[in-house]
């Protein structure tokens, strides 16, 4: 699974509800948007976890010490399975107070934590509670934004380089490097 496939279900679900004047009389519009929804944030969530995993392996797996890789990718599940903010923390804490620290500065700049918290309840609502989602698809737009800055700075914060981020989702969005925000300045050649 990738992100790519959650874009493309949101991008049908968008399509789907501008058509929904033409939906049997039978379907209530806003059933049918709240069924779109609910499949959404179940779908968004698992693949936020997997995201998550693969980052967590991409990290791992360039450790040449085959007995310390073998370990560290034994416990990744159990880590990436625990997508909470200050898990998420505590899991980069594992590696390294720095890696925790970067995160926690990139959440804390721009904000993005109500959108995971949010998918990651309205999951929970739907999958375990059995009740339907109850946020529009509009809020799950934005939340996915979200959610893909958030990945962003968990990549970032490993330390991962743009080729293994891509490897994991073309669609996570890495912060802006530090060094490419500073303007370079132009000296004229004589």
């Amino acid at each position: 699974m990738s992100l790519a496939v959650f874009e493309n279900f949101l991008s049908f679900a968008e399509r789907s509800l501008v058509a929904k004047a033409g939906l049997p009389p039978a379907i209530d519009p806003a059933e049918f948007e709240n069924a779109l929804v609910s499949y959404g944030v179940v779908m968004l969530h698992a693949h936020m976890e997997q995201c998550l995993r693969s980052a967590i392996e991409a990290r791992c797996v360039r450790c040449v010490d085959l007995p310390i890789r073998t370990f560290a990718l034994s416990v990744r599940d159990e880590k990436s399975g625990k997508l909470g903010i200050d898990a998420l923390k505590g899991t980069l804490g594992r590696f390294s107070d720095v890696y925790k620290t970067m995160f926690k500065d990139s959440i804390d700049k721009s904000d993005p934590e109500r959108s995971w918290v949010s998918v990651m309840s309205q999951r929970a609502v739907v999958a375990h509670g059995g009740q339907p989602a109850t946020c529009s698809l509009a809020d799950l737009r934005l939340y996915y934004e979200d959610i893909r800055k958030v990945l962003g700075f968990f990549c970032n914060a490993l330390g991962l380089n743009a080729a293994e981020v891509t490897g994991i989702s073309i669609l996570i969005v890495l912060p802006a490097s530090p060094a490419l925000a500073v303007p370079v300045p132009v000296v004229p050649v004589p």
